[in-house]
């Protein structure tokens, strides 16, 4: 048959997978000896999770001598590769945390999670990617076959793998399509097995969480300074773009008022007043979206934006605001307060048609990197000039 890479997700369904297959070898279909156990870290899962593992399905494991590979990133790029944090049939101890954690890139980029195209790009960039390089490395062009948590409802995200199938990769879901098992399913099996309820992994500011309101809540104050990076995280966020909240439908911090959360606010108000302060000079080129069908512009609605970060100056808060403010008298304009508190001094404003341009000066927290792409000041000056003609 070759190797079984199961995909640790260490959430309710690919627990549930490997609990299974141990417990009730007839499930499985193949040798132990095939199986490799994998699991990528994001760095920034919520405690419990890590200590379920531990407490749980590594004893598990060591008893039946399964290969357990744990991998994290191995630094902001794709070609930085990945790191091997254990690789044994005798697992110790979990790993959650690598050299490179998803919050690092999302806070020096000054973004939260993306979802572009149905995908989750952080979820193809922290997992499948350092998983998928591990297997090439190690597994070759030889077939193998993969195993993975998808439930009974998911039946959209299993029709959305076969576009990441490989000419050597058997994809199997043996929740939806051998066992019929549904969350509440596995979840109660997990329940009989381990005699609680396993707690859904993610990351502590995954926006996606917000579908169970009380739920996260609960998780955000059980463990506060989870809820702070997500604050923290979404301050930064909406410095450089005040409709870059953390879910969709709102902000973190107005979730965190609404619920009560009083020591995460606390504290996260603490660590940004308290941190540097920074002026950052943003500016977006809106580009026009294109008809696939004839590859001709539509300039009556938006397609993709370039972003350009360039920080101006670092201090306390207080300072920033002043250097704003003194900044604002040369362009004859009065900076804005918004309800998050960013100090934000509009220069250049998008108007239609596209593609148009977008300016603007704002005090947030410092430590987001700048960065812009090589064709930006080129196509940023044909732009304005056209700009300047037209009027």
């Amino acid at each position: 048959m070759g190797d079984v890479v199961l995909s640790l997700g260490m959430g309710v369904d690919s627990v549930g997978i490997l609990t299974r297959f141990l417990l009730e070898p007839e499930t499985r279909g193949f040798d132990l000896r095939d199986l490799i156990v994998m699991t990528a870290m994001t760095g920034d899962e919520f405690a419990e999770t890590g200590e379920h593992m531990q407490r749980y399905m590594l004893p598990l494991m060591r008893t039946h001598r399964v290969r357990y590979v744990q991998l994290s990133r191995g630094g902001p790029r794709r070609g930085d590769g990945y790191v091997v944090l254990n690789d044994s049939a005798q697992p110790a101890r979990m790993h959650m945390t690598g050299p490179w954690r998803l919050q690092d890139e999302l806070l020096r980029n000054g973004t939260v999670p993306q979802f572009a195209r149905n995908r989750r790009t952080c979820s193809e960039k922290s997992k499948a990617t350092p998983l998928d390089q591990w297997k090439h490395d190690h597994l070759g062009d030889q077939p193998y076959q993969h195993i993975l948590g998808f439930s009974a409802e998911e039946e959209k995200r299993i029709a959305r793998d076969a576009t990441y199938t490989s000419h050597n990769r058997q994809a199997r879901f043996p929740l939806a399509h051998e066992w019929g098992w549904t969350r509440q399913d596995t979840l109660g099996y997990l329940h009989e097995v381990y005699g609680g309820e396993w707690p859904r992994s993610c990351c502590v500011y995954c926006p996606f969480a917000i579908s169970d309101t009380e739920y996260l809540a609960e998780r955000w104050r059980r463990d506060p300074d989870a809820a702070v990076l997500a604050l923290v995280m979404e301050r930064r966020s909406v410095t450089l773009n005040p409709r870059s909240t953390l879910f969709a439908r709102g902000s973190a911090w107005q979730f965190a008022r609404d619920h009560s959360l009083l020591q995460a606010l606390a504290c996260a108000d603490e660590m940004l007043r308290d941190g540097t302060w920074a002026i950052y000079d943003v500016r977006r080129i809106y580009h026009a979206a294109t008809d696939k069908t004839i590859g001709q512009p539509i300039t009556s609605k938006k397609g993709s934006a370039w972003r350009s970060v360039t920080t101006l100056a670092e201090g306390t808060q207080s300072r920033m605001i002043r250097e704003l403010h003194h900044l604002a008298r040369a362009h004859r304009a009065t900076p804005q307060v918004d309800e998050f508190n960013i100090h934000r001094l509009m220069i250049r404003c998008p108007t239609t048609p596209y593609p148009t341009t977008e300016r603007f000066l704002s005090v947030g927290p410092a430590g987001i990197d700048d960065k812009r792409r090589k064709s930006f000041a080129g196509t940023w000056s044909k732009l304005v000039d056209q700009t300047r003609l037209a009027a």
